[in-house]
């Protein structure tokens, strides 16, 4: 029996295998770098002797305290670990600062679009389900769940290019995706400028790393996008939105962007006496994989494959836009880049669905709020 595969199956496959194949890699990689460091932590966070108060944890085992509240009690475990992997980052100056940034900045882009995928009418898969995706990103890691998971359930389940109801989304669904990084930048400013030995820092890191901060999208259940009514004005207004809060995070991530290389250049060259850039880099590259702690050395590996990740999601829309994504990355940063190819291919689909709403002799339909 022959088997036939059409060409659009085959590119689906095309960028959805290797997507696959790098979160595999991910985990592998990461559970070997760090998997001996965490195996101490895991075990006094288990805290087997169930009479010991949360008060005299860090006496009793020599870890840092943390706050079992913003755990829910059934990711006491996670709030745990993740306070002293912060720990080690907050410690680690300024590498720790330098692969934790990393991460936030491609952050921005990808919140964004998975924000936005979810509420596509159309869309199928774990991609609709952005809270159960990021207790995931929070338990396994971003640079495992995202390419393993979400990159090939996109491209398996998105909603179609040229649907036009797939390009309305309600004005909280828009919102939300503006705002809803404040509280990550603003916990990552404390974890890492706020004195750790403080109680602010113990709650922050726990918010940080913990559920609370994926529970916050709970809201968009609410969302009602699926009820708007197809109109051209609507999927016009809707995407100029979409557009403008991917241009508003373009230079919020190109300041987040300016600043990482600022504490870069302070470090290692002013630091080693203006050195050479390669020299420089070098010293950063030692000290951030190859003679990194655990914590730092994960994060590397979360920062690269969390970008690669973003790559192949633009790669499978438009790979022209994905290596201008590439290119723009050491002016505007991995985040700056990704929200402005991001914000163009919008742009794109939204003429695509406009085109198509005309063709059907739509155009004019009803524009009653919902």
């Amino acid at each position: 029996m022959e088997l036939k595969v059409n060409s659009t199956t085959f590119r689906k496959l095309a960028f959805a295998v290797p997507s696959f194949l790098l979160g595999i890699w991910a985990f592998q990689t990461v559970n070997a770098v760090s998997g001996p460091y965490f195996e101490p932590i895991l075990e006094a966070c288990g805290n087997p002797d169930k009479n010991i108060p949360i008060e005299e944890f860090a006496q009793k085992t020599g870890y840092h305290e943390y706050e079992p509240k913003v755990g829910f009690k059934v990711f006491n475990l996670l709030v745990c670990l993740i306070t002293q992997f912060l720990y080690e980052l907050n410690q680690t100056h300024p590498q720790g600062v330098i692969v934790w940034g990393g991460v936030v900045l491609v952050s921005l882009p990808v919140a964004l679009s998975c924000t936005y995928e979810a509420g596509r009418n159309g869309s199928r898969g774990p991609i609709r389900y952005p809270v159960l995706m990021g207790l995931l990103y929070q338990l396994f890691g971003v640079s495992v769940m995202y390419p393993l998971l979400w990159v090939p359930s996109y491209i398996f389940g998105r909603a179609a290019v040229d649907s036009p109801q797939a390009g309305l989304h309600s004005n909280l669904r828009i919102y939300y995706s503006a705002v809803a990084i404040i509280p990550v930048v603003a916990l990552t400013l404390v974890v890492f400028w706020a004195d750790p030995e403080s109680y602010l820092w113990t709650v922050s890191a726990g918010i940080l790393g913990g559920p609370g901060v994926p529970l916050v999208g709970l809201i968009l259940y609410t969302d009602a996008s699926a009820s708007l009514v197809v109109s051209k004005e609507r999927i016009e207004e809707t995407s100029r939105r979409i557009q403008s809060i991917y241009g508003w995070m373009t230079g919020v991530s190109v300041i987040g962007w300016a600043y990482l290389v600022k504490i870069a250049v302070d470090a290692y060259a002013d630091g080693y006496g203006y050195v050479s850039v390669s020299a420089a880099f070098e010293h950063l590259w030692r000290d951030i994989w190859t003679d990194a702690n655990a914590s730092v050395a994960f994060m590397t590996i979360d920062t690269g494959v969390f970008y690669l990740g973003l790559f192949i999601f633009v790669a499978y829309q438009c790979e022209a836009k994905a290596f201008k994504m590439l290119a723009l990355t050491p002016i505007l940063g991995p985040g700056g880049a990704g929200c402005w190819v991001l914000k163009e291919l919008e742009a794109d689909v939204c003429q695509k669905r406009l085109d198509v709403l005309a063709l059907s002799g739509s155009g004019d339909t009803a524009k009653k709020e919902a």
